[in-house]
């Protein structure tokens, strides 16, 4: 049973994580009101604050401050990351 506050849903779009001087660059796969999952072939560990940085359609972007969560090598490679407030 998923324990999860907001509903995830999935999507497909191009980002940026930017932390300590790493930007990964990566493919969100799913998307919710506090967080998101990004595929990315570079991991860094949980705890670690960053910048999120979305492609979004008609040329558009969006920065959000998030956390990094959880990071993943094995069913698919990627971190999951909750918002938080700048």
């Amino acid at each position: 049973m998923d324990k999860r506050a907001a509903v995830r849903v999935p999507v497909r779009v191009r980002a940026q994580c930017r932390t300590g001087g790493v930007v990964i660059d990566g493919l969100v796969e799913d998307l919710s009101r506090s967080g998101l999952f990004l595929r990315a072939a570079t991991l860094v560990g949980p705890g670690t604050v960053a910048e999120v940085h979305l492609d979004l359609p008609d040329d558009e972007h969006l920065q959000l401050a998030a956390e990094i969560v959880r990071v993943t090598s094995e069913p698919r490679a990627g971190i999951a990351l909750r918002f938080v407030d700048d």
